[in-house]
């Protein structure tokens, strides 16, 4: 008797404090402190955690996407958003997405910009799904309110972001037609001015497949773009409007991502392949070595040095920081990627770029000096394949932070309504437990 009593106790007891947890969680921020930091390490979230639009979580530090069970679903692909308060939130899409290039985070970690479907709240106060623009669209989320707001491009196909100026005021938008799988051909590259809406195009990108990951760069003033067309690197200067071919870079050399310009904006790095391009198993991609060299931005000359070679079936430059560091994003391929006699990489029979979702098996993301030092900024939940950085938390080397776990709460209604349920059947089984015990 004594026994049951105390079991009915011990279960009433552990109810109650889970309660207090659950209310507790709405609206907990865990503060990381004043100065914002990349965490050093990001967990799995909970598969139902609250979104941005009906929970904002305020700037945010690092963004990820990949196939572990907290970002995918039976309807929705979801990019864990990591705020500096270190809570974590979800963006949900309809699609399998590329954080960093699909979905790419602000430098100020303010804003999300993407190109993909949403919901708006309507008149009544309800989601809306709004009718698709004529022309292509690119949204921008803010992560402070959960509001996302829609700008059209000229032009006809799909747009998609690119790359965002330094002081976040602009967007590099590529406008192209999107082929049901793999790279994206030529179209235009055009600047769209995040505020006032106003588009600009800026170059023509040819005829042939573009690799996005590595397709264009702002100086780190704002005032120049480095942009890989075909082979060729120009550079376009946003205050005289000229663009000149910096180099050609050849077939197995590419333009190193968003973060290619050094700190000074007077050098550019470029990656240079060697290892398999054609008949590639997985195992021969995954040993591709990556060689990280700069050339003089004014003249096209290379610099001297480098940086230390990193393998992996891809490579992407996020940034660099004050000191020189570069943070690199090194892509691990999917087990059934494999490329053709003409070196084009599929997946399951469809072509794939090779930072698609599909071709990447898993990522990481590195430190690299010049000393040839290297270091994991960032250690990322199993199932990870693609991350994005606050450049200004790069650009300052503010990696190493505090690390907060997600909590459950706040969650949508069918978990709340499901945790109350639970809670509600074993108090009701206790108390009958109870009545018996004393009958």
């Amino acid at each position: 008797m004594k026994f049951l009593r105390t079991l009915v106790a011990l279960a009433i007891t552990v109810c109650v404090a889970l309660l207090a947890v659950a209310i507790a969680g709405y609206g907990s921020s865990q503060n990381m402190g004043d100065d914002a930091k990349v965490p050093a390490e990001v967990f799995e979230p909970f598969g139902w955690q609250a979104s941005v639009t009906k929970s904002a979580p305020g700037p945010a530090t690092v963004l990820v996407s990949g196939d572990g069970w907290g970002m995918q679903g039976p309807v929705y692909t979801k990019v864990a958003v990591v705020a500096e308060s270190g809570v974590y939130r979800m963006l949900r899409y309809k699609t399998d997405v590329q954080t960093g290039e699909d979905v790419l985070l602000s430098p100020d970690g303010g804003e999300v910009a993407d190109a993909l479907p949403h919901q708006i709240v309507g008149p009544s106060g309800s989601p809306t799904t709004p009718p698709k623009s004529v022309e292509p669209e690119i949204w921008i989320t803010d992560l402070v309110t959960g509001k996302s707001t829609r700008s059209t491009v000229p032009g006809t196909g799909s747009a998609r972001p690119i790359a965002w100026s330094p002081d976040g005021r602009k967007l590099l938008v590529q406008v192209a037609a999107a082929p049901d799988h793999g790279p994206w051909v030529g179209g235009d590259l055009n600047l769209l001015d995040v505020e006032s809406g106003d588009v600009r195009r800026l170059a023509g990108l040819g005829s042939e497949p573009v690799n996005r990951a590595n397709l264009a760069a702002f100086s780190p003033n704002g005032n120049r773009v480095a942009v890989q067309v075909g082979d060729a690197l120009q550079v376009i200067d946003l205050r005289n409007r000229t663009t000149r071919t910096l180099t050609r870079l050849g077939a197995d050399r590419r333009l190193a991502g968003i973060g290619a310009w050094s700190p000074s904006g007077d050098r550019i790095a470029v990656l240079t392949l060697s290892g398999c391009t054609k008949l590639c198993t997985r195992d021969a991609l995954d040993d591709r070595t990556w060689q990280i060299d700069e050339i003089d931005a004014q003249s096209g000359s290379p610099s001297v040095g480098g940086f230390e070679r990193v393998t992996g079936s891809a490579v992407r430059v996020l940034g660099r920081t004050d000191d020189g560091e570069l943070a690199v994003v090194r892509y691990r391929p999917a087990e059934d990627l494999s490329s053709d006699t003409q070196g084009t990489l599929f997946v399951d029979g469809d072509v794939v770029e090779d930072t698609d979702y599909a071709a990447v098996g898993d990522v990481e993301l590195l430190g690299l000096d010049a000393s040839g030092d290297r270091r994991t900024l960032i250690e990322l939940p199993p199932g990870s394949r693609h991350v994005d950085v606050a450049a200004d938390l790069v650009n300052d080397d503010r990696f190493d932070g505090r690390s907060s776990r997600p909590t459950p709460f706040p969650a949508p209604f069918w978990v709340n309504a499901l945790a109350v349920l639970v809670l509600v059947l074993v108090v009701w089984f206790a108390l009958k437990v109870r009545r018996r015990a004393r009958a």
